[in-house]
């Protein structure tokens, strides 16, 4: 049994090694941020290599297989069934999954991407009731009762009155025992108070466009870093709200499933989401009691002149509201001058939204670089790891205070 027990110990030292590297090698490539919770209650799953049994091989490579002479691909353990087996030189397989628990993941992605811990704002009027015993009484229930003070109290009033010396004589023993006689005075219980500690409310909106231009794949792309981010910023807070805002000409409040599923192939308008919460802010999660983040997601189309009043909502509600930050990610623009995340670069530039911490990134698509973006409108599309890539480069962007990753 202690031989199977040391085995098993360097078997999951193994297992540890390996998932460390290929975790870090998620993280690094960007892959990581296509890989979600597997329902577990913060549990991930990493796939590893495979690794096999050791096997005991007689004779030496040349001496054939036990059948006469070998060649690459035979199997040597069975007859091959009629129809199956592999061709020679075949892949190895997939290998298995791990779960590992979502902090060490967070952990991983936090000291990649250089990702810092959020800063929450504390309120008086959200408070934590803490309960702890700090004090001793003389009354209390039985169920509190602190032996060690009870015991020390009772030996202190023998002593006191003489009683110490005192000896009973058990039956069974041959001698005289000394004996401790508690009573109902040398009691002592534990004494709990409450500790009042001001707590940290957050609430995260998530908001889109909802028109036809975001078809499945960009909405992939959406759902993916959505979930990373609240994943990262809920770390941090005990009470966390989220909220989902999809719109189009005209927006609305809607389920987490709806926001990312609703489709609609109306027209666009921006502004319309930031209007929306501004007035859910107002009427329901005033500023002084929660920590407030808004990230926003487009392909950086917007109707005519609505890029000027989404700056303006910025500046004039939302800048008065003392938001933590908002973020906005522009997802596979087909043109970057007159999308919207140009415009709002070209006026933070200048230094126009004064009070407000506000972050834009882009994933793939035109980013004003002058580089090909490829196909970005409609279509089958399949992720690769240049948009894995992309996506990590975003929440760099962010959240992060490293440089981007080039490779």
């Amino acid at each position: 049994m202690k031989r199977i027990r040391i085995d098993h110990d360097e078997f999951r030292k193994i297992i540890s090694g390996k998932l460390r590297d290929n975790l870090k090698k998620f993280v690094t490539s960007g892959r990581i941020f296509r890989h979600r919770g597997n329902g577990k209650g913060g549990i991930a799953s990493i796939p590893v290599p495979r690794i096999d049994r050791p096997v005991i091989v007689f004779g030496k490579p040349d001496d054939g297989i036990g059948r006469g002479p070998g060649k690459p691909g035979d199997v040597i353990d069975k007859d091959k069934e009629p129809g199956k087996g592999g061709k020679a030189g075949q892949e190895a397989g997939e290998g298995m999954l791990i779960d590992i628990d979502q902090d060490e993941v967070l952990k991983m992605i936090g000291e990649e991407l250089k990702l810092p811990n959020m800063k929450p704002k504390h309120t008086p009027t959200y408070e934590e009731i803490i309960i702890k015993y700090n004090n001793i009484s003389k009354v209390g229930p039985m169920s509190l009762v602190h032996r060690r003070r009870t015991i020390k109290q009772c030996m202190k009033r023998m002593i006191a009155s003489g009683d110490w010396n005192n000896k009973v004589q058990f039956p069974g023993y041959n001698t005289e025992l000394p004996v401790i006689k508690i009573n109902n005075d040398d009691f002592r219980y534990r004494q709990w108070n409450e500790i009042k500690k001001p707590s940290s409310n957050a609430v995260i909106f998530f908001a889109r466009d909802g028109s036809g231009s975001m078809d499945q794949y960009k909405c992939d792309i959406v759902s993916d870093m959505s979930w990373w981010i609240d994943l990262w910023i809920r770390k941090d807070y005990k009470r966390t709200e989220r909220l989902y805002i999809w719109h189009d000409t005209e927006a609305k409040e809607v389920s987490e499933d709806d926001f990312y599923r609703l489709r609609y192939g109306g027209g666009t308008t921006c502004s319309s989401s930031l209007k929306l919460i501004q007035k859910i802010i107002k009427h329901r999660y005033p500023p002084e009691k929660y920590n407030i983040y808004i990230f926003y997601f487009g392909d950086g189309e917007n109707y005519g002149s609505d890029n000027k009043v989404f700056c303006e909502s910025i500046k004039n509600h939302l800048n008065d509201t003392k938001v933590n930050m908002i973020g906005l990610t522009q997802i596979l623009a087909w043109r970057w001058q007159d999308s919207l995340k140009q415009y709002v670069d070209s006026k933070a530039k200048n230094n126009y939204f004064t009070d407000c911490l506000i972050r834009t990134t882009a994933v793939g698509g035109d980013k004003g670089d002058g580089a090909d973006p490829g196909a970005v409108w409609w279509g089958d599309r399949e992720r690769n790891e240049e948009t894995d890539l992309d996506i990590k480069n975003a929440l760099i962007d962010l959240l992060g205070t490293k440089k981007k990753a080039n490779v």
